[in-house]
């Protein structure tokens, strides 16, 4: 029990600190609209959508074996023979070194062909690099401060990062850029992602040298080369059908639907920052042979995000008129079914897990790359035929579908099922059954926010009642707080 309260502390931990710092980029989201040009907030935009695949490629998914590295290299003071965990995780930053160094010179190299292929002057690609880096290091700095459940490491780098971000990219903006505020933006975003790379770098080769390469590389290549284009084909899924209704309809009805995703950012957000300590939890049980207690505490963590989802699909019509005013009002109907499909995202973590402790990681690319492959297809036929709004569907069905591939998968490494299929089931009938009740009940905000103020009364007493972990993570606190 002291453990799982632990887990629980260090979920809330990781959930409040990415609010924190997607509220702070939220928030700055129209004061840069504003700062910048229509041309220069295009640029950044595409400068950002190039990171998100490109980092991908410098980090090679190297921090997806962290876990597995973790318990089969062992810490230096656990470890009886010359290698250890730590050696492991500098050794990985030699990687990702390497191939940026490369990339540097490839690209200074031939710069005409660098700048025909991504459209892009030379200095853009340069920081788009250094973001890119940047970004493949924080992202195995997180991944190892999670090991050891220390969120707080994770808030305060993410933290300095978006601060620093913010205010140096609006010192250059309103000082040094005035006509090219792109750049301002770029080199903000880039420089303080690189001061905190440094700080990593250092921090990693401290506590150990890099040694063995050779031999740590193989392995740890071999865990996570399969996982690249699991990576591509989850960008895919998430913004391909964008890409599509803009070349298929118009910019504007993009703009509409691109909206809806806002709601699905806060589900996002939120199963992202639990899974961080889920799938080190995971591990942990696993690695004890606790089958009965993965059970156990995934379908609390399944029914928690189940009503999550159905309470923001009831209240999304009065938070994206908030946020985004009348104007946005059409994005409500995308928005619903939407939610949906980022529950069985989420859902697809459950199982994912299990392939990742077996090392079957080509197995994950290959779910995800036949998902990403069935919604494009399904966006073609069904976007032509009835519009942007069949995108929020299609979406839906395919990371239902995307959830499925993992789940069976899942039982078959296993040889059974760790997790009940009975709860499951019935969380994807009634999420199913709260789209079409939440588009019923559109224009009725009673109706709406009741059902939803219900089933959180609801689920809070069940939660008490089965498991307690609310009242006695409250206990902890207050009991923190009168000692403090």
């Amino acid at each position: 029990m002291k453990d799982d309260k632990k887990v629980v502390k260090a979920g809330i931990g990781y959930t409040i600190g990415n609010y924190l710092i997607n509220g702070l980029n939220f928030l700055t989201i129209p004061l840069f609209a504003r700062m910048l040009s229509t041309s220069d907030y295009g640029i950044y935009n595409t400068f950002v959508a190039y990171q998100s695949v490109l980092f991908i490629f410098l980090g090679l998914a190297i921090h997806s074996s962290y876990r597995n590295a973790r318990f089969k290299y062992k810490y230096k003071c656990e470890s009886k023979t010359k290698y250890n965990y730590e050696t492991y995780v500098s050794s990985t930053m030699v990687l990702i070194l390497s191939i940026t160094i490369v990339l540097f010179i490839l690209v200074n190299i031939f710069k005409s062909l660098a700048i025909s292929i991504l459209g892009m002057d030379i200095l853009s690609i340069n920081l788009l690099i250094i973001y890119s880096l940047g970004s493949a290091v924080i992202c195995c700095y997180n991944t190892n401060a999670s090991l050891n459940y220390q969120y707080q490491s994770f808030i305060k780098v993410s933290l300095f990062n978006a601060v620093t971000n913010i205010f140096v990219s609006l010192i250059l903006i309103k000082f040094v850029f005035v006509t090219r505020g792109y750049f301002g933006r770029m080199i903000g975003t880039s420089l303080s992602i690189f001061v905190i790379t440094i700080y990593v770098l250092i921090l990693f080769f401290r506590k150990a040298r890099p040694a063995h390469i050779k031999e740590y590389l193989s392995w740890g290549l071999k865990y996570s080369l399969p996982i690249v284009p699991h990576g591509i084909s989850q960008v895919i899924l998430s913004q391909f059908d964008r890409i599509m209704i803009n070349r298929m309809i118009s910019s504007a009805t993009s703009g509409i639907y691109s909206f809806a995703y806002n709601i699905f950012t806060i589900i996002q957000v939120t199963y992202v920052s639990l899974d961080t300590v889920w799938s080190q939890w995971f591990y942990e049980q696993m690695h004890k042979k606790n089958f009965d207690n993965i059970k156990r505490i995934s379908t609390i963590y399944i029914i928690t995000m189940f009503v999550f989802s159905c309470g923001m699909m009831l209240i999304c019509p009065e938070v994206i008129l908030i946020l985004g005013s009348v104007k946005y009002k059409a994005s409500i109907s995308c928005a619903i079914p939407i939610i949906a499909g980022g529950y069985f995202s989420f859902l697809y973590l459950i199982p994912a897990v299990v392939e990742y402790y077996y090392e079957k990681t080509k197995y994950i690319a290959i779910c995800t790359s036949s998902a990403a492959f069935i919604n494009i297809v399904l966006n073609y036929i069904f976007i032509l035929k009835y519009g942007y709004v069949a995108a929020a569907y299609t979406t839906m069905f395919t990371y239902f579908l995307y959830f499925l591939f993992h789940y069976y998968l899942a039982m078959k490494i296993q040889g059974f099922c760790l997790f009940s299929t009975k709860v499951i089931s019935m969380t994807v009938f009634l999420i199913v059954g709260m789209v079409f009740f939440s588009l019923f009940y559109i224009d009725n905000i009673v109706v709406r926010w009741g059902f939803a103020f219900l089933m959180v009364t609801i689920f809070l007493v069940f939660e008490e009642m089965k498991y307690g972990f609310a009242l006695a993570f409250l206990k902890q606190k207050r009991m923190e707080k009168n000692n403090g």
